[in-house]
């Protein structure tokens, strides 16, 4: 799979801010890979999971080769400081607070979409802390094993990678704020499989 678009940035926003899209081309054999990634993108735009980015329309033939698909993407918002993939980077204070609240509310909505990941790629702007998260070509639903049963390795690896995105200096204020986004999604009436709530608790509890 290969993308070409313009600049990406975050911004957590839930729209276009410009009217850029970014372009993701299939190969032939990785088609349905990208068809599944925009199903997953919907999925979680459904959900209502923030800070990811979103498939806009459904997948169109590659007008230049045959057996090839077409996605777009978005959002696409320029950033006058630049993008970095550490929260370290990101301005110390408030921004850095925001950006780790981000990535505690994505891991908790797609968690709550039964839905994981491997090799998550934020994209965080660096004076805002503003984060978007992009390519979700590994993305699964949490019982899409042949039994049925929860993925508890995979819950544990995709949390663990979202987890490691956050400083040690701020863990204190991110397991404060995991327990509170936790609370709040059970207050409505959302009930966390076993194997998830096993897992954020041992986070926790760590």
């Amino acid at each position: 799979v290969f993308s070409f678009s313009p600049k990406y940035a975050s911004g957590g926003s839930d729209s276009n801010m410009n009217g850029k899209i970014a372009i993701k081309v299939s190969w032939k054999r990785s088609r349905s890979t990208v068809e599944k990634e925009c199903q997953i993108l919907r999925t979680l735009e459904k959900s209502g999971v923030p800070h990811v980015e979103k498939c806009i329309g459904p997948p169109n033939e590659y007008r230049f080769e045959d057996g090839r698909v077409i996605i777009a993407l978005s959002p696409v918002v320029e950033s006058p400081r630049g993008i970095t993939t550490s929260i370290q980077d990101v301005d110390s204070g408030n921004a850095q607070q925001i950006a780790v609240k981000c990535v505690v509310e994505t891991m908790v909505g797609m968690l709550r979409a039964n839905i994981i990941t491997v090799d998550v790629q934020p994209l965080i702007e660096m004076n805002s802390g503003q984060v978007l998260f992009i390519d979700f070509t590994e993305a699964r639903n949490i019982f899409e094993g042949s039994d049925g049963s929860a993925d508890a390795a995979g819950i544990v690896g995709f949390c663990s990678e979202m987890m490691a995105l956050i400083p040690e200096s701020l863990r204190d204020f991110t397991i404060s704020y995991l327990k509170e986004r936790v609370e709040s999604v059970e207050m409505e009436g959302v009930v966390f499989g076993d194997a998830v709530k096993n897992v954020l608790e041992s986070i926790w509890d760590d």
